[in-house]
């Protein structure tokens, strides 16, 4: 993925990114196991990428998001980082993302765009 893409989508703020997918808290035994994928909106923006909806988020480029804090924290990361890594569930098994960052030309688009250049 591009460094620029991924600056842009930083830039723009967890709001913005929150705008994009609908997750709930999900709790496994009554302890807290990640974000719940309800929805990925626009769908096209998240084309490419294996997540989808039942997915359960455990870990951000290693950092679990519990709050608000954690979310701003692991969005932060990705400005100096090299990776995107993105630890999840799928029907209960552990699977990871994990995207190289590069240099690359800009997306174009104020807001971030979804990398093409994974």
């Amino acid at each position: 993925m591009w460094r620029d893409d991924v600056l842009g989508i930083v830039n723009a703020g967890v709001g913005r990114f929150l705008q994009r997918v609908e997750v709930e808290p999900n709790f496994r035994a009554g302890a807290f196991e990640g974000f719940r994928i309800l929805r990925l909106k626009p769908e096209p923006w998240w084309q490419g990428v294996d997540l989808k909806p039942g997915d359960v988020v455990t870990r951000v480029n290693g950092i679990v998001i519990e709050k608000p804090t954690d979310a701003y924290a692991a969005l932060e990361s990705l400005r100096t980082a090299d990776r995107l890594s993105v630890a999840y569930l799928r029907a209960g098994a552990p699977r990871e993302l994990s995207y190289r960052i590069i240099g690359g030309p800009p997306n174009g688009t104020p807001d971030g765009g979804v990398p093409k250049g994974k």
